[in-house]
């Protein structure tokens, strides 16, 4: 009975789900490997927040649905600001004064993906998504540290969480708005 417990405990721990919190800020490190070893680093903050919104269906019943918003702000080597509703994709490079509007089709669905994983180690989960495998490593307070990934170009990612700041009460949505300068270039997408 003693070995019963034990293996349905080590099971379940196995298969914990990684949550996000309603909200988080942090900095990042975010590095890519292309196929011929030539890295590109970048450094930045990241803000995320979840949304639940509701509507009436037409039978008058009351419907909700989450969004998952992300706020890439990069900062080294390049000044640009990338945002997403998982929907829409907004990326306002400030080096080259344009706007690039995008539809999302093959976008990371982050909560998706944590959804997914599954423990192998003590602080390391591995998923499989769409068929990418990505490794998340949580720090000591179960937080994320560090997703590394192979994208749909063959190029090694690997973004390194720093400074998380996990459901502050004061977070401020407004924060998570691409602000499209009026005199940048527009690009659809």
């Amino acid at each position: 009975m003693k070995l019963l417990l034990t293996l349905l405990t080590l099971a379940m721990a196995l298969h914990a789900e990684i949550t996000l919190p309603d909200n988080f800020e942090a900095e990042f490190k975010q590095s890519i490997t292309n196929d011929q070893g030539k890295v590109i680093k970048y450094d930045g903050n990241v803000l995320f927040k979840k949304t639940t919104e509701s509507f009436f269906d037409n039978t008058g019943i009351e419907q909700s649905y989450s969004r998952s918003l992300f706020k890439w702000n990069y900062t080294s080597p390049t000044k640009k600001e990338v945002c997403t509703d998982g929907v829409q994709l907004i990326v306002i490079d400030h080096d080259l004064e344009q706007v690039s509007n995008y539809m999302v089709d093959e976008g990371i669905d982050l909560e998706a993906i944590l959804k997914v994983a599954q423990k192998i180690t003590n602080v390391d989960y591995k998923a499989t998504y769409k068929e990418t495998e990505y490794i998340i490593t949580l720090d000591n307070k179960q937080q994320l540290s560090k997703i590394v990934y192979v994208d749909n170009l063959d190029n090694g990612v690997k973004i390194i969480f720093n400074n998380i700041n996990y459901n502050n009460t004061s977070f401020d949505v407004k924060k998570l708005e691409c602000q499209s300068p009026q005199e940048y270039d527009i690009i659809q997408g």
